[in-house]
């Protein structure tokens, strides 16, 4: 029995390195003036702190955590919102494919109301000349009981000389409940230029977000604004 159990622990000291290389952990810090999300303040206009941590499979499958720090008036005690999620993705023939689940949580809060799960899926092609993305999201009961809500969006990123790229958006949000979260159905467009710095890959934004919402139909701001970020992405 002895000796079963230490050729177990042998082959598990072993395997260890082996099973660690068919992983990667990387993660994201980043510092925005406004947390936007598909052209809705959720952070009041002001400044946001942001993270994220990722685990991923060579196959493909991942799972992460993330949070942000946030000032809603849906909810006036709730600052930190937090993120869980997992999925697939991968390249056939060239399209990059992505399937995720999340689940948005705002623990700070006991207004179960604000949380909800999201269902999305993206595809995108690199163009040579631009990479060009769309994405389909499904939410059987949006922010804020909001409803069974679906969004549709496309991106379209052009490399300008190394350091820089230039990123054009434009989405269409629909929800059940018109009057929770948004007073109607909408588009959200930006247009942004971002620069890295290679010798400490980080990278700064600077976007022009809106939407076509009168700032009477959003419980939080939705107007027209600039946002600046800065964010540097990890690797271990």
């Amino acid at each position: 029995m002895t000796r079963l159990l230490l050729t177990a622990s042998l082959l598990t000291l072993f395997a260890a390195p082996a099973f660690a290389k068919d992983f990667n952990v990387s993660g994201m810090g980043q510092v925005v003036s406004d947390y936007n999300n598909r052209g809705i303040s959720r952070s009041d206009e002001n400044p946001a702190l942001q993270g994220r941590i990722q685990l991923e499979h060579i196959t493909g499958v991942y799972a992460g955590a993330g949070a942000s720090t946030i000032d809603m008036k849906s909810d006036g005690g709730a600052d930190i919102e937090g993120l869980l999620f997992g999925g697939y993705k991968g390249n056939f023939d060239g399209i990059e494919y992505d399937g995720k689940l999340s689940y948005t949580g705002y623990p700070s809060t006991d207004n179960d109301d604000l949380d909800y799960t999201e269902l999305a899926f993206t595809g995108g092609y690199n163009f040579d000349v631009f990479y060009a993305s769309l994405i389909w999201a499904f939410s059987p009961d949006y922010i804020n009981g909001s409803g069974m809500s679906f969004y549709y969006g496309g991106d379209v990123i052009v490399p300008i000389q190394t350091a820089w790229s230039a990123k054009a958006h434009m989405g269409f949000q629909f929800v059940d409940d018109e009057k929770s979260y948004v007073s109607s159905d909408y588009a959200d467009w930006s247009l942004g230029l971002w620069y890295n710095w290679a010798d400490y890959d980080v990278d700064f934004g600077l976007q022009y977000v809106d939407t076509d919402l009168d700032e009477n139909e959003c419980v939080e701001k939705c107007g027209s604004r600039a946002l600046v970020s800065i964010s540097k992405d990890f690797n271990w």
